[in-house]
């Protein structure tokens, strides 16, 4: 019982991020590195969190939109519940070795390894598009195997991952790829099949309210349902639940459905799960706090700043965003229990980790992040327009999202990083095909 208190008094510390006092400290925060030092000494001095998972309490809502594409599969098997270390071993020969340019970066004048194997686990309307596209872009910079489908962008649909998902014509001899960046359904024993021992495993998560949100008027649910999302508050809690999944693959509780559980998973359910999570993920970004999340993403896998410079990808065009009422929120945090479980479990475990990495420096980095950003965005970006723009080369699937039109279409920089998903993983394909059947 002590434990649970102590988790709970935790919980609340870190839940105090997001209202009060300490959110317009934490906005300073990256702006003033004396208030830094202040707020640190004064209302940071907590414990390590457990590594249980921490009791399920009410929370409060974080907004936030970040779009992304396509759509997903569904399941009804859980992951095997392996623990990490099961498979995945430190310190084995699959460690990069080179000592080459290539695998070497230079952070605070530490110099680290590089890592070149990466699962990242897509989850959808998470802004996990945006991420997608760090990763293609370095695999295709550095000659690495992605795991790729011969069309699209999904292995696993509607049923969870399997290696024979991956045609053999895009594996290398090993069949074993590098980097796992497209839309699957996590099925953890036999990812790992296909993934190198040394692989860093991460994915991202979004505020659930606003995951829902975006997820239904992207994909124009409510023709397929018959009403709206401003209906929702007009109906039984009991009825909103037993609505299908959207092609069998899009609904309440998308995140725990995309990392392999039932939709409608039980508390019990739920904590065993976060406990699978916790094992199996190095890291868990969030999507609310992107900036954070890719300065964790750079020093986890020892890249350099432009590595994770990326532009936001399959975003909604703000006249396409329609804000919710109150009611409305309660009743879809109400029919995403699940999601709201895991969302806030892991924005407890993020704002340790930041913590821990050292919120000044973390204040620098996003900083610089930002720099780079918009160096890039000055030197590749004439101008954004509609998705579906005929004037472009590479259009995006819809006109709800905005897309970038290069200054240079011979900087391939530029290219890769304004290149819509489908079309960028088309390139990448074609370019694995040739490069892993030279004689076709």
């Amino acid at each position: 019982m002590a434990r649970l208190r102590h988790l709970s008094i935790l919980r609340t510390t870190f839940k105090c991020l997001f209202c009060g006092t300490t959110v317009i400290l934490v906005g300073f925060l990256f702006y003033d590195p004396l208030i830094v030092n202040f707020h640190l000494k004064t209302k940071f001095n907590t414990p390590r969190l457990s590594s249980s998972a921490p009791p399920i309490t009410e929370r409060t809502t974080a907004e936030g939109d970040a779009g992304e594409a396509q759509q997903k599969d569904e399941g009804r098997t859980r992951p095997i519940q392996l623990r990490k270390e099961d498979i995945r071993t430190q310190g084995e020969a699959d460690k990069v070795q080179e000592k080459d340019a290539n695998t070497m970066a230079r952070i605070h004048d530490k110099v680290c390894v590089s890592t070149r194997h990466v699962m990242f686990l897509k989850t959808h309307k998470c802004g996990s598009s945006t991420v997608q596209n760090i990763f293609l872009r370095y695999s295709y910079k550095n000659n690495l195997t992605l795991a790729l489908p011969s069309n699209g962008n999904y292995l696993g649909n509607p049923n969870p991952f399997h290696v024979g998902m991956i045609p053999k014509t895009l594996l290398p001899k090993s069949k074993l790829v590098d980097i796992f960046a497209v839309h699957t359904r996590l099925n953890y024993q036999q990812l790992s099949k296909v993934l190198h021992r040394d692989t860093k495993w991460v994915t991202i998560v979004r505020e659930p309210t606003a995951l829902f949100e975006s997820l239904f008027n992207f994909y124009d649910m409510g023709f397929y349902y018959g009403f709206g999302l401003e209906n929702f508050k007009d109906y039984q809690i009991e009825m909103l639940e037993q609505i299908p999944r959207f092609g069998n693959k899009l609904g309440r509780n998308q995140m725990m459905f995309d990392f392999g559980y039932r939709p409608d998973a039980d508390v019990k359910e739920v904590r065993r799960a976060l406990d699978d999570l916790d094992r199996i993920f190095d890291l868990v970004m969030i999507a609310e706090f992107m900036d954070e999340s890719l300065v964790l993403l750079r020093h986890l896998l020892c890249w350099t700043m432009e590595d994770v410079v990326v532009f936001t990808k399959n975003a909604r065009r703000d006249k396409f965003k329609r804000p919710l009422d109150i009611r409305t929120k309660q009743v879809l945090r109400t029919i995403n229990s699940a999601d709201d479980v895991l969302y806030e479990h892991f924005v407890s475990r993020h704002m340790q980790r930041v913590l821990e990495f050292g919120v000044e420096k973390m204040a620098k980095e996003v900083l610089d992040l930002r720099t780079q950003r918009e160096k890039y965005h000055k030197k590749c970006v004439s101008r954004e327009t509609r998705g579906r723009d005929m004037s472009l080369r590479f259009m995006e699937y819809s006109d709800l999202v905005s897309t970038y039109v290069v200054s240079n279409s011979s900087d391939m920089d530029c290219v890769l990083l304004a290149m819509p998903e489908l079309a960028l993983i088309d390139h990448v394909r074609e370019a694995q095909r040739s490069r892993l059947n030279p004689s076709d």
